[in-house]
């Protein structure tokens, strides 16, 4: 995706967190990042919670889709946790398009998790870091999206297979090598090209609602110019737990602050519906996807008129 100007973007991610590691934050492992993969079902669905020690039982149906999520006794696997997920995946892409061969278990120093995504490092990180791998393992998910070639009417798994640490050492920068095996499931999204590209500036947003509704924007959006949803669905979309109204007073927020990557958020208080655009167009862009837009509308109400008089014969 393309972006602005450095200076328009330092302008317009004010609240969001500095980076933490200038030099190397796009090093991980000795392989540069170019770029970083979000998977699409999880975009555009609430596979994780949005605060910690959430407990109960996920159920969430939308359209023909079903994701159910169960926690651990420590509760769901939450957004935050996702990064682990981000990281993998994208280092996996990284390395088919080098060429190389991949499998579900990856290895990767904690120290380079860290530095990627954005995070601090030490003991306290490398507490943390265990406890988001051990939600992630414990987090199981049953639903009918699945990415193989065999059709199922509905699957389980664990967010991630396993994990464990190898050859751990004294320090808080020098840890060792983790092991992850990801599910079936996300090995078979990637190979089916179920991944979209996101900002590295993910990782600097504060909030896990506004890391959702970036996810969201970045799905429904995309590179197109502008994505309209009502509130009650989008609040249904995020997986929030807190009450429309709250959700409804959050958007309004966000939407002030206007700092999402990538996407700008208005809300329309007579519609109630929430409007995001896409702020990286020229003008040339905008235009032409406002024309497009207007094109679309168009044809749809002319359906839905047809479909009228059908209905009245």
């Amino acid at each position: 995706m393309a972006n602005n100007t450095s200076n328009q973007r330092a302008c317009n991610l004010k609240t969001l967190r500095p980076r933490k590691h200038e030099i190397d934050f796009f090093i991980a492992d000795e392989v540069e990042l170019s770029s970083f993969r979000d998977e699409m079902a999880s975009m555009e669905h609430p596979f994780f919670a949005l605060k910690g020690g959430d407990t109960k039982v996920r159920e969430y149906r939308n359209g023909n889709v079903t994701v159910i999520v169960k926690p651990t006794a420590d509760g769901l696997a939450t957004i935050f946790d996702k990064d682990v997920w981000i990281y993998v995946i994208s280092k996996l892409q990284e390395a088919i398009n080098n060429h190389q061969e991949i499998s579900r278990t990856i290895f990767f120093t904690p120290y380079d998790f860290f530095v990627t995504t954005n995070r601090e490092k030490g003991g306290r990180a490398y507490n943390d870091f265990k406890k988001s791998l051990a939600r992630l393992s414990g987090t199981r998910v049953e639903t009918n999206i699945f990415h193989s070639g065999v059709k199922q009417e509905s699957i389980g798994f664990g967010l991630i297979d396993s994990w464990r640490v190898i050859d751990e050492k004294k320090g808080n920068l020098d840890i060792g090598m983790i092991e992850v095996t990801l599910p079936d499931w996300l090995y078979q999204a990637l190979h089916k090209k179920k991944m979209l590209k996101i900002s590295p500036d993910y990782f600097r947003i504060r909030k896990a609602i506004d890391r959702r509704l970036y996810e969201i924007a970045r799905k429904h959006c995309g590179n197109q110019g502008e994505f309209t949803i009502s509130l009650e669905k989008l609040h249904l979309k995020t997986g929030s737990t807190a009450l429309l109204k709250m959700f409804r007073h959050n958007i309004k927020q966000l939407a002030k602050a206007n700092d999402l990557p990538d996407y700008s958020i208005r809300y329309d208080a007579k519609a109630d519906m929430v409007i995001f655009n896409n702020r990286n167009l020229t003008p040339e862009q905008e235009e032409k996807e406002q024309q497009r837009e207007k094109g679309k509308r168009e044809i749809y109400k002319l359906k839905n008129s047809l479909a009228s008089k059908r209905g009245e014969k």
